[in-house]
């Protein structure tokens, strides 16, 4: 029977069926217990194939220097990374925790994986020469700095359930919120910036949520997000919000100046999740990109008309 099972490693998917299938039907020939042996194998065979974190799973599984480099070393976004082997009892048992992780985040932060047999020069090289991997399950967390390319490296050492999990990672997510105020200044030159398109958050709370940390590292260096809490009165009171939280969109005419406001409607369907919120932005962003085109086309077509009445004005 092993030979018969390395034989069908690679094969058409038929194959592996019609083996599963006699492998199934042992308990009429040879008892339960064999039955449940072979069960065991056919795990052992599924998951020998693709690993723990592959097809239909929300964790990404990396496997050399270049992807590890682009995808986690030059990120916006905060990635949480778990080195594992494939035969180790403690790693099986944290792989539904770290599912539950991956699929709570999806979007917000991103959840990788790294075998250390399969992939050894990553598990070697992994930029944090400080820290080998001396043990598995390991988790560790690669927080954006301003030094592009070079994160801060934290070790998780905290209990191995996903709910702990989340509670570090969430507090660690960089922020690139611009917290708007009064008495700084800092609001004024947010309405006064018109280099890139612009969204405000008014909120009654504290602290930025998640998914808005998230949105700010996707659309880093793209679109501003300003946040106004309702403790910041005199810069709230400016927006008169209808309910709370709100997130406008700030329109700005042809000279950069604000001229309207639309607001995004957190009571439909999915109204807070990550994708929902993110197509708004991007809808701002769109919005605003033609706005600065249109604008420069008139810029261009006026320059032009002066041009040619100069040259009509001058002598033959």
């Amino acid at each position: 029977r092993f030979r018969r099972l390395r034989a069908t490693r690679g094969r058409p998917l038929s194959s592996f069926l019609s083996f599963a299938g006699r492998m199934l039907r042992c308990k009429q020939v040879t008892g339960s217990s064999f039955c449940l042996w072979s069960v065991v194998v056919l795990s052992w065979f599924v998951l020998g194939t693709d690993g723990f974190y592959e097809r239909g799973s929300n964790v990404i599984s990396l496997k050399d220097q270049k992807q590890f480099k682009e995808q986690v070393l030059n990120s916006n976004f905060l990635w949480v990374v778990e080195f594992y082997r494939e035969g180790c009892g403690y790693c099986q048992l944290l792989t539904p925790e770290w599912e539950k992780v991956a699929e709570n985040l999806k979007h917000m932060v991103h959840i990788g994986a790294v075998d250390v047999e399969r992939h050894r020069d990553l598990a070697a090289n992994h930029a944090d020469p400080s820290n080998p991997i001396q043990g598995v399950p390991t988790i560790k967390l690669y927080i954006p700095t301003k030094k592009k390319g070079k994160p801060e490296v934290v070790i998780y050492q905290g209990e191995r359930k996903a709910s702990a999990i989340i509670s570090f990672i969430t507090a660690r997510m960089p922020n690139y919120v611009q917290l708007l105020k009064e008495k700084d200044g800092s609001h004024e030159r947010f309405l006064n910036d018109t280099s890139k398109p612009k969204v405000v958050y008014l909120t009654d709370k504290s602290s930025t949520p998640t998914v808005f940390k998230a949105l700010s590292a996707e659309y880093k260096d793209k679109v501003i997000i300003g946040e106004v809490r309702k403790s910041e009165w005199g810069v709230f009171a400016m927006y008169g919000p209808d309910a709370l939280p709100t997130l406008l969109q700030m329109v700005q005419n042809e000279e950069g100046k604000i001229a309207a406001m639309f607001a995004y409607d957190f009571t439909k369907t999915n109204g807070k999740s990550f994708t929902k919120i993110s197509n708004f932005i991007w809808d701002a962003e769109r919005d605003w990109k033609k706005l600065r085109k249109k604008a420069a086309e008139k810029k261009k077509e006026g320059g032009g008309g002066g041009g040619d009445k100069k040259k009509e004005s001058q002598p033959p």
